[in-house]
């Protein structure tokens, strides 16, 4: 209970000890709470970290890749030229062959 007197406001034992035991007790639950909840950000931080690192060698791996397939393209074009020059250099010679063989006809047919 607590009373006013000459000497102040004052508290009997019992409410005193229920008050002091009760802040106790929520000061050690609120302390044990905060600790849990530090803990579980120091883990989520651990997850971010580890997760950035994880992409950061994604986009390493991805751009060792796409250096690897431009190259690849680039040989690429450079068959597909090679092959075109192929392609006019069998198309010249198959018009030279039919210029021969029609030459070889006419002199054939000549007495």
């Amino acid at each position: 209970m607590i009373e006013q007197n000459e000497r102040g406001i004052t508290i009997n034992k019992a409410l005193a000890w229920t008050m002091l035991v009760s802040v106790a007790g929520l000061i050690w639950w609120g302390g044990g709470t905060l600790a849990s909840l530090q803990g579980a950000a120091d883990r989520l931080t651990s997850a971010l970290t580890e997760t950035r690192e994880m992409i950061v060698a994604e986009r390493a791996n991805s751009a060792q890749l796409e250096a690897r397939v431009r190259a690849l393209e680039n040989s690429a074009t450079r068959q597909d030229t090679r092959f075109d020059a192929l392609s006019l250099s069998i198309n010249e010679l198959k018009q030279q062959a039919r210029e021969t063989n029609a030459l070889l006809r006419e002199l054939a047919q000549r007495p």
